[in-house]
């Protein structure tokens, strides 16, 4: 049961576009929704909004349009449940490092004897749905960003019911002593990117990947990646913010 526009994309052998949430919770997503995006990340790792925070708003979008994915602040079952009672139509999970962690956040989305998701749906549309249905609308994607995550890669992935991989190039980065200020606009993770992207297709699961640019977004896409977060909005906004100030001081704006 994955999100129509996700499964669009891939029956079309095409990658899934998304934009990221880490600024104006109230203003963004609907922004990307009018552009046509193919998902919305709700990010509650690097931001000032929770869980709760991100489930209100989730809980409030208008039927139809893009998948509402939310990246939560830590592998907890609590945080997950409640974003997939609000209806979140993905999860991200940071800092997975091994099968165990993975098994454990698909765990959260799935309840017993599948999992240990505890039942309380309140989005209108969510009730009277089958667990099986509610629990399998959920894709659940596994951050692998640290050297631990990257030795397990073909555990990780082989995990039941995982979705895909979101890879986190600046703390995979990190993990393997390099620059991270580096991970967007250099070819330092093709290597190790590649090896995610062997164990993902000899598991049949999706490649997915944070860029900070329409640019490095095409390059990794041309490397496999399917679930591919363009840009965020505070990183959309400084760079059009700064494209319109240069063209004015430079007398170089075109209609």
């Amino acid at each position: 049961m994955t999100h129509p526009a996700l499964a669009a994309a891939w029956d079309r052998g095409e990658a899934a576009l998304g934009g990221w949430v880490s600024a104006a919770l109230d203003f963004s997503p609907w922004m990307y929704r009018r552009a046509d995006y193919d998902y919305i990340g709700f990010d509650c790792q690097h931001s000032v909004y929770s869980e709760a925070q991100a489930a209100a708003v989730i809980q409030r979008a208008a039927p139809g349009g893009p998948a509402l994915i939310a990246r939560v602040s830590a592998n907890d079952a609590a945080l997950i449940g409640r974003l997939c009672d609000a209806g979140a139509d993905g999860i991200i999970v940071p800092m997975i490092s091994t099968a165990e962690e993975a098994a454990a956040a698909v765990a959260a989305t799935r309840y017993p004897p599948r999992g240990v998701r505890s039942f309380g749906p309140h989005r209108p549309d969510l009730r009277g749905q089958s667990l099986t249905d509610l629990a399998d609308r959920v894709s659940v994607f596994a951050m692998i960003e640290t050297a631990g995550g990257l030795r397990n890669a073909e555990q990780i992935t082989a995990v039941d019911g995982l979705t895909g991989i979101y890879v986190g190039p600046a703390d995979l980065s990190i993990g393997l002593g390099l620059d991270p200020m580096l991970a967007f606009t250099t070819d330092q993770l093709v290597e190790p990117v590649g090896q995610i992207r062997a164990a993902c297709e000899k598991n049949g699961i999706i490649l997915g990947m944070h860029q900070a640019s329409a640019a490095t977004s095409i390059a990794w896409i041309s490397r496999g990646v399917r679930f591919a977060t363009i840009n965020s909005d505070t990183g959309l906004f400084q760079a059009a913010a700064g494209a319109a100030l240069a063209e004015v001081r430079n007398g170089t704006a075109r209609d």
